[in-house]
Formats: C-alpha cells, sequence, structure tokens
C-alpha cells in the first residue's frame, strides 16, 4: 500500500532530519488511528502511512509537484500521492504569503493549482502573525508538530476539520451502537421484511446487510434532515465540509439527481416572464424548469456536428455577442441569468472564467450545468494560462473566475450512488448580492433583499424553501452518505484518482492508434473533431476532457458490429451515435477494464476511423434545432392539448418535450412551431435507434403521436412571436 504524502516547505533553518523523521512518525501513527476511528465500519483495516516530503524553496516545491517535460500539469508519483500541505510562516526570512511561485504569490498558486488539498501554516515563535488567505488554510504551532503525542487531540481535531464525513461518521455510530427495534419508517424495518421471508431473503443476501440497517428515517433526528438544513447536525456539517472541499460559498446535498438540483436553482433565481439565456442543447431538466418558473426562454443557436451526430459546443464569440447585446438592453428587458453546460456530453469544456467576465458585464449570472465533470476541481490538468500568465480553472465554481451557481451529478463520475446530486452557489454570487455599489445587479439585490439590502441568508432561505418542493421528505440516507464520502475522497485521494486515470487514457489512446496504424486524433473525437476549427477554439480556451473517450467508426455499420462485440464481452459503453461510442472513464474505472476493451476493439481495428462519405443533412438539423418559441412554454406545456400523428404536426405549437436520450437534448419543446425539419429529425432517430430511444413520444400500433395545442388554444396563449 503506497502512502499518502503531506508536502512541507520548510525554511532551511528548521530542517532536522531525526526531529522531521518523528514528525513524520507521529503525524503518520496519527492519521491511520483516524482514519480507522472514522471509515472503518467492522473490520481492523490498515489504511496507508503518510510520507513527509520536505522541500526549502518554491522552485524545489514546483520540481517536486510536476514532471519537468509534461504539457496540461502531470504531477509527480509523489504529488499524486499528496494529501496535505504544511508551510513555514517564513522562507529566508521572507513572510511566506510575500513568496511568489511562478510568478504568483504562494497563496493563490497553491489556491490554483491544489485548490482542493488543506493547507497548514506552521507558526514559529518570534516571528509575525500572518493573516490566513482564505478558509481552507488552518494553523498549529511548530511546537505542537514536534510534541505530537501531547498534542494529539489538537492534532486529530484538525485532521477532522479536513477530512471527517460527517454525515457518514454519525450513521455509521448510529447504526452500530443505538439502532434497536425500529417503530418508525421504513416498512422494511431494518431489512427484516427482507430477510424474513421466504420469497425475499435472497433479496436481502444480495445486499449488504447495512444498506438495510442504514435506511433510515427523518424519525432519527439526531442525524439532520434535508428540510431543516439550519439545524445543527451532521447532515449540516457534511454540506459545509463540502462546500469547503468543492469551493463554494454554500453546497447542498440533492438526492434525486441534477435534473432536481436544475429545477430548485432556475425555479429560486427566476420569475414569471422573466428572459434566460439558455444553451439550446441543455439538458431536459432545465427546459423542465423553465416551463416551471413561467420564464422566457431565448435559445443560443445549437451546433451539430453531421458527421459524427455528435452536438458541438458554442463559439465563445456567438456568447460574447449575445451578451454584449443583453447589456445594451433596458433592465426590464433583461435576462437574468446564462445557462451553460459545461463539460458537453461529449467532454468539450467551456472557458467559464470569459463567460463569467461577459456575464458580469451585461449584469445577468452565470449558471453552470456541471453534471459531468464534479472532478474538475481536484487536479491541476484542469487548468488554463491566459495571454496574460495568469492561471484560470475549468471547475465552473472557484475562488478565482467563473460561475456565480453550478450544479453537479456527483453519482456521473465520482464515488456516489445514482441520484446523489450537489448545488454549489459560488462566493462570487455572494459579493455580487452583497455589494451596494454594483448597479448592474440591482436586480438581484431587490429579489433577495432583508431590510433593503441584499441579503445572501434570504436568498439562502429561499432556496432552502424551493428545495422542499422538490426534496424527498424521505431521502435515501445511504445515498446522502456517499454525497459525504464523494468529496473527502477527492480531498484525500483525487489527486491520485485522476492522475492514474489520465495517464491510463494517454496510454490507451496511444495503443489504440498503434493497432490502427492512424493518428490518435483519427480514432478518437477531440476538439478538432467536434468542433471542426481546432487553433481557434483552442486560442479561446476550450478543451475537451480526455476522460470522455469518444470511440470513431469509418461506417454505421462498423460501429453496429463493435457494439455487438462488446456486448458478448459484457461491456456497456455510456452513448452512442450512428458512428461514435462514447466511454466514461471514472472515479470507479480500473486499468484492466482499457486492456478488456482493447482486446474487443483488436477486433474490428480496421473500422476504426473518422467517417468516410457519411452526412448527415447539417442545414436540416440545423434549422430544426435554432427555433425561438412562438408561445411561453409554461403556457403551452399546462394546455389541454390534442395528439396528432408525426407528419401531421407540422405548423402546430408543441405541448410537450420529445427528447432523445441519452442525451436528453430535446427536438420538440413547449411553445415551439413544430417545423418539416423537427419532424424528419424525430423519424430519423426513430428508425436509427428506435421508439424507445425517445422520451415523450405517444405510440398506439405503429402510429406515432405527438400532443400540441389544440386551435381553441393557440387562439387564447400569449404568443411570444409571430406566425
Amino acid at each position: 500500500m503506497k502512502p499518502q504524502t503531506l508536502f512541507y516547505l520548510i525554511d532551511e533553518a528548521h530542517v532536522d532530519t531525526d526531529l522531521l523523521h518523528d514528525i513524520e512518525d507521529n503525524l503518520s501513527a496519527l492519521f491511520q488511528s483516524f482514519c480507522r476511528d472514522h471509515f472503518s465500519f467492522d473490520e481492523a483495516l490498515d489504511y496507508p502511512a503518510l510520507r513527509l516530503i520536505p522541500v526549502t524553496t518554491p522552485a524545489a516545491l514546483v520540481d517536486a509537484l510536476f514532471e519537468t517535460q509534461s504539457p496540461h500539469r502531470r504531477l509527480t508519483p509523489d504529488a499524486a500521492a499528496c494529501c496535505l500541505f504544511l508551510c513555514d510562516d517564513s522562507l529566508q526570512g521572507t513572510p511566506l504569503f510575500d513568496v511568489h511561485v511562478e510568478g504568483m504569490p504562494i497563496a493563490d498558486w497553491l489556491q490554483t493549482f491544489f485548490p482542493a488539498i488543506p493547507k497548514v501554516l506552521i507558526t514559529h515563535p518570534g516571528h509575525a502573525k500572518l493573516t490566513l488567505p482564505t478558509r481552507r488554510w488552518s494553523q498549529k504551532s511548530f511546537a505542537v508538530l514536534c510534541a505530537a503525542e501531547r498534542y494529539r487531540e489538537r492534532l486529530l481535531h484538525l485532521f477532522t476539520s479536513f477530512w471527517l464525513p460527517h454525515f457518514w461518521d454519525a450513521l455509521r455510530r448510529y447504526v452500530r451502537r443505538h439502532a434497536g427495534i425500529s417503530w418508525h419508517t421504513p416498512g422494511h424495518n431494518h431489512g427484516h421484511a427482507f430477510r424474513h421471508s421466504p420469497f425475499l431473503h435472497g433479496f436481502y443476501n444480495a445486499f449488504s446487510p447495512m444498506l438495510f440497517r442504514a435506511d433510515l428515517s427523518v424519525s432519527v433526528t439526531s442525524l439532520g434532515d434535508l428540510s431543516e438544513p439550519d439545524s445543527h447536525s451532521p447532515l449540516t456539517m457534511a454540506q459545509r465540509m463540502a462546500s469547503e472541499i468543492f469551493g463554494s460559498a454554500q453546497s447542498s446535498f440533492v438526492t434525486n439527481g441534477t435534473s432536481t438540483s436544475n429545477k430548485a436553482m432556475l425555479m429560486t433565481l427566476l420569475r414569471p416572464g422573466e428572459t434566460v439565456l439558455l444553451d439550446r442543447n441543455c439538458h431536459k431538466s432545465v427546459h423542465h424548469a423553465v416551463v416551471m418558473a413561467g420564464a422566457v426562454p431565448r435559445y443560443l443557436p445549437a451546433q451539430y456536428n453531421a458527421t459524427l451526430g455528435i452536438w458541438a459546443p458554442i463559439p465563445l464569440k456567438t456568447l460574447q455577442a449575445e451578451l454584449a447585446h443583453v447589456a445594451t438592453l433596458p433592465e426590464a428587458q433583461r435576462p437574468k441569468l446564462l445557462v451553460i453546460t459545461t463539460c458537453t456530453y461529449e467532454g468539450v469544456l467551456y472557458p467559464v472564467w470569459s463567460i463569467a467576465q461577459a456575464c458580469e458585464a451585461a449584469g445577468i449570472l452565470f449558471y453552470a450545468d456541471e453534471a459531468w465533470a464534479p472532478y474538475l476541481g481536484f487536479h491541476p490538468y484542469y487548468t488554463h494560462t491566459l495571454p496574460n500568465g495568469t492561471v484560470a480553472r475549468y471547475n465552473a465554481v472557484n475562488e478565482r473566475c467563473g460561475a456565480h451557481v453550478a450544479v453537479q451529478s456527483t453519482h456521473k463520475a465520482l464515488a456516489a450512488f445514482s441520484q446523489a446530486s450537489m448545488i454549489h452557489v459560488s462566493s462570487r454570487f455572494r459579493q455580487l448580492l452583497e455589494n451596494n455599489r454594483n448597479r448592474k445587479f440591482a436586480w438581484l439585490r431587490k429579489r433577495f433583499h432583508l431590510n433593503g439590502h441584499g441579503s445572501y441568508e434570504k436568498f439562502t432561505h429561499d432556496l432552502h424553501e424551493v428545495l422542499r418542493y422538490w426534496h424527498s421528505t424521505s431521502p435515501h440516507y445511504p445515498i446522502l452518505a456517499t454525497l459525504d464520502f464523494a468529496g473527502v475522497q477527492m480531498r484525500l485521494e483525487g489527486l491520485q484518482l485522476l492522475e492514474d486515470r489520465l495517464r491510463w487514457v494517454s496510454d490507451f489512446r496511444r495503443k489504440v492508434a498503434a493497432l490502427t496504424g492512424l493518428p490518435e486524433s483519427a480514432c478518437f473525437a477531440g476538439l478538432h473533431a467536434i468542433t471542426g476549427n481546432a487553433p481557434a477554439w483552442l486560442a479561446e480556451g476550450y478543451l475537451h476532457d480526455p476522460l470522455k473517450l469518444n470511440l470513431v467508426f469509418r461506417t454505421p455499420e462498423a460501429c453496429e458490429r463493435c457494439k455487438k462485440l462488446l456486448r458478448a464481452a459484457h461491456l456497456q459503453w455510456e452513448k452512442a451515435s450512428p458512428v461514435t461510442l462514447l466511454f466514461l472513464v471514472t472515479a470507479g474505472t480500473r486499468e484492466e477494464h482499457f486492456e478488456i476493451l482493447y482486446r474487443c476493439l483488436r477486433k474490428v481495428k480496421d473500422e476504426i476511423g473518422m467517417p468516410e462519405g457519411i452526412r448527415h443533412d447539417e442545414a436540416l438539423l440545423t434549422e430544426a434545432i435554432n427555433v425561438q418559441p412562438a408561445v411561453l412554454p409554461r403556457d403551452a406545456a399546462l394546455c389541454d392539448g390534442e395528439l396528432l400523428p408525426l407528419e401531421a404536426c407540422e405548423g402546430r405549437i408543441a405541448s410537450q418535450l420529445i427528447v432523445p436520450y441519452p442525451p436528453g437534448i430535446p427536438v420538440l419543446i413547449p411553445g415551439l412551431k413544430i417545423t418539416k425539419p423537427m419532424i424528419q429529425l424525430i423519424r430519423t432517430i426513430l428508425q436509427q435507434e428506435g421508439a424507445e430511444a425517445i422520451h415523450g413520444l405517444f405510440i398506439r400500433g405503429k402510429q406515432v403521436m405527438i400532443e400540441v395545442l389544440n386551435r381553441d388554444e393557440e387562439d387564447r396563449v400569449c404568443r411570444l412571436t409571430s406566425d
């Protein structure tokens, strides 16, 4: 078992080899004791030791952390195992926070490249007292490190503040020590309904008994309640811990998926009749939220890669032009927020820093649906150096420049159960809300005000109230426990998890390229293949996430043959287009998984490559999706409507969503006037993927039907555009 590492940026005056060895041994013993106390359930498991790596200069720190000739800040093996930084309060007579690394103040440098890793300022007698730069810093005196056994409780408290999964720890203790005879919900009663049934005991045996024992009720008030998030409880403390780990002003757990997170947040931020700028290719839950909020969507033009059957991101210039136009509108007509999906389903990351700046200049909020990439804040790979030399991060909510709100599907890529999701509200959102001098966001302060001033507490109150509309009053406690654990795991070992997977992907791509005799870019669809103009997109800061593997085939028939091989090998991909297969690399992906996939691909090696002679009707697709609503979506969705055969719907107003799934991007949305290209697109998907690939169809026999407004309703509803 490899040890976890802690880096100690130590002044040379304090480098005493024997003393450092004692510090290493004592901290290691405490760390293992902490893990055994809080992570184990029944087994006396061994946990990794801590290894102390002392460095004495900023340059030595950089060399110890990063491989010298690697692109995208690849980590050294020691850095990948890092879980803690210790920093002396001065180096060579200079106060620590005046020290620069690669031209940046050291606190900013560490925050940029290792935001989630805890940092401890080590103070020394006689040195000036320093102010900690952020809440992600703690401090301890050098004397405490040197006498770890004497100050055991202080150090264990420090470890608790970094790594304790509060909710899981309380749940585990309750189940082990306090859970007795249950006279409350759920009805299976610690699993007895399954265990003692002659028919269901096999179901009980198929799961760990702990899963049933931990499936509790809000009647166990000591653990906390999602409906009472302000209470002092383990659940509240777990959400506060997540907020610190993910770098937000506030983080909320959601057990109904990011679909619910989107609905709750947009209903909190929007009011009926207000306009929202919307990525046309956003998830259906965002469109649902717009309907429920009674908002007016303005869809940003979507781009479709007709060769690959993949939706492309919105160009930055298009976004900036739209936001510049928005800035010229009277306040009453100005949209309240912009919704962007980053990364896209196929892995394209937006330059969130540029979008955030343009949004603030226009006086609107930037809302990021980050469902597919909850891990971006845990590795320096996901950074970008700007022309002025500053470094920006791709994770949407960060402490430098990013989105004001982000939602994440924790379950999609981290160690969490299905439906586990988080909402993150940024510190920048709080600043905008409470800064009375920023006139462009006066509307935000008016919306969430207390005694005439913008109040973050009022916003939080409103968000929690809307969440009560959506939360189940009987949440699944094991889901909450995995949300608690997901962030703690990424803080403890996220660097290693991501570094391993980035390397495995790189090796796998090289092997497949060598197998086919083609360049990697011809085997896998990256930024260039998806957008078709890599230099411009790269210059603007777009990046393709390597952990989204888009394997490309020359023909649809070749793609189908590969699917059959994968099914025979019991391998399941995430999503397919006619000529691509998308494989997600997640926290649970193992190195051996790549070998099994590679063996399947050997059998179709001659069929891997960019499609040849395949072209969908790109003009048709563009026309089908780039349409603005004719009717307020809420009005259309709440109409009685009528069902018509698909071919008879041209010119009518849709009152429902028609959604190919995955990826969950609608073709029809309530309020859209149905066009012939839309009908053709639905028919094409039906022919290629079958009716089960489209959510919302009404089918009787072979008749495919769509719900539209009836003629009387068309005359009554509020029209947004003329026919």
